[in-house]
């Protein structure tokens, strides 16, 4: 969805490249998937700041992980990876304190982005509030799944876990909302 300049075929072109010390490569990788990783990392943490470290640790991840990166693999499963396995170490930590902080359960989440961002804010607002109780995990895949749109096997592969593992968090991430 979000390959933008560079064409599916020249993805990997440009990757080796960038492996071969071509910033202007890595640039370009940056640039046409930031945006993504950015709204991936945003809808999870619902926080600016926090999203926008998130994406800027990733691709340096990325950066240093690229001679690992294998070919046969789709590099935006890879990148967003990475982006959700960061993002999934915050909302544990968030969801220990909100476990053990009555407190953070009456607080609203940290200052949301101005109506200016191309994020739906409400939305963003009304999702934070309905699953602050949820699982981290269960957050996870319902971004993915339901607001990101990604099918059940690339958010198997993303997480690292069965499809059947995000068809019950998926589950009871809804049954929860609901």
């Amino acid at each position: 969805p979000c390959e933008g300049d560079i064409v599916a075929q020249q993805i990997h072109e440009v990757i080796a490249r960038a492996r071969n010390g071509d910033m202007q490569a890595f640039r370009q990788l940056v640039d046409t998937h930031q945006e993504y990783a950015y709204r991936v990392a945003f809808r999870l943490l619902a926080n600016h700041d926090d999203a926008r470290d998130v994406v800027q640790e990733s691709f340096i991840r990325v950066w240093k992980n690229l001679p690992r990166f294998d070919d046969r693999s789709k590099f935006t499963t890879w990148l967003y990876k990475i982006v959700v396995h960061l993002c999934y170490d915050d909302l544990r930590s968030a969801y220990k304190r909100y476990k053990s902080d009555a407190d953070c359960r009456d607080r609203s989440w940290e200052q949301l982005p101005s109506q200016e961002e191309n994020i739906d804010v409400d939305a963003i607002e009304h999702y934070r509030r309905l699953s602050a109780g949820l699982k981290p995990r269960q957050q996870v895949v319902f971004i993915l799944r339901d607001l990101e749109d990604l099918d059940l096997q690339e958010i198997a592969a993303i997480l690292k876990i069965s499809v059947g593992a995000v068809k019950s968090n998926l589950y009871y991430a809804r049954l929860n909302i609901r």
